[in-house]
């Protein structure tokens, strides 16, 4: 059963669902699809069930069905918690530039448990581990102040603590931070929606990671905008992206990941004034026994001439400072 099943309410309806993933598990996917539309009419209501009608419908390649399916469920749930507006977008049938919010922290809360042995042990993921590598191999020197945005767990934060002074994480997921917390390696941690982070007037970090999350986001000229204003100069930005082959900035892939050309993020990060140091291929991760194909990437913000070479950082302004901010 998917982590984001919700009930409908009816015992017997939800009696009648552990047959349809019974069909599943056996292959027949036309009968589950068949159960699942005399489900969804005695249960009109259930956002889960609509959601699950349209998988089955995409499945059995009816296509104006799971469409239907889709849009009746983020009707039922605006905040659209199970990613059916991702799911439309897949299929062409709208279009987004981001992931809804409450879809990406209800699916990461729901997979905090289990998300290390998932990711580390099952789908063979080195982002952190090989980041980390890079950006000491160009930047050889302690950080003074460094974030890790999106910082989940914090598998990243674990490879950076070693050479940084002080570090803050910020994440989406309470349940991720929790996680987070319990690994006693940030300095501070902050329940933050990365697209809503308050824009800074003065830098504050001389690094900020951000492994494995801008994939979870379309277009990015609202975080590298952000993450400029945060940084100090000669401040490093160091992220991982899924490259895509098409002809396109980005594009939502079926695992509802965004993947993103290698020329879109050049140009989000020169209109930011970044400066880009290395660009470099990798495989990402497993996905169904595939390769995940990747990049990552390290920018840097230009220097600038500061009096008597001291770089301040103000009281107010300070990493603790910024994060208590957004608790």
């Amino acid at each position: 059963m998917s982590t984001l099943f919700g009930s409908s309410g009816d015992f017997s309806v939800d009696r009648q669902y552990d047959f349809v993933q019974l069909l599943e598990r056996e292959g027949d996917l036309q009968a589950a699809l068949d159960l699942m539309r005399d489900i969804i009419a005695r249960a009109p209501n259930w956002t889960w069930g609509w959601f699950k009608l349209g998988q089955l419908a995409q499945s059995q390649n009816e296509t104006d069905l799971a469409i239907s399916a889709w849009q009746k469920a983020c009707a039922l749930d605006p905040s659209d918690r199970l990613g059916a507006g991702p799911m439309l977008s897949v299929i062409g049938a709208q279009q987004s530039d981001q992931m809804p919010t409450a879809f990406v922290e209800t699916l990461f809360d729901q997979y905090a448990d289990r998300f290390d042995a998932s990711l580390v042990d099952k789908l063979h993921y080195c982002v952190p581990e090989r980041m980390g590598a890079l950006v000491c191999e160009l930047h050889p020197d302690r950080f003074k102040a460094a974030l890790d945005l999106g910082c989940g767990t914090g598998l990243a934060g674990a490879i950076f603590r070693p050479v940084v002074d002080h570090l803050s994480g910020f994440d989406l997921s309470q349940s991720m931070l929790r996680k987070a917390q319990k690994r006693g390696i940030y300095d501070s941690l902050s329940k933050a929606d990365v697209l809503q982070l308050p824009k800074l007037t003065q830098g504050v970090y001389d690094l900020v990671v951000a492994a494995d999350v801008l994939i979870y986001l379309g277009a990015l000229n609202g975080v590298v905008d952000w993450v400029k204003s945060a940084l100090l100069p000669n401040g490093i930005f160091a992220f991982s992206i899924e490259t895509t082959s098409e002809a396109c900035d980005f594009a939502l892939g079926p695992s509802r990941r965004y993947r993103h050309s290698s020329n879109y993020v050049c140009e989000a990060l020169n209109n930011a004034g970044f400066t880009i140091i290395c660009m470099s291929d990798l495989v990402l991760r497993k996905d169904r026994g595939e390769d995940v194909d990747g990049m990552l990437v390290v920018a840097r913000v230009p220097p600038v001439a500061i009096e008597n070479n001291a770089i301040r950082i103000s009281e107010d302004l300070a990493p603790q400072a910024v994060s208590e901010r957004l608790m």
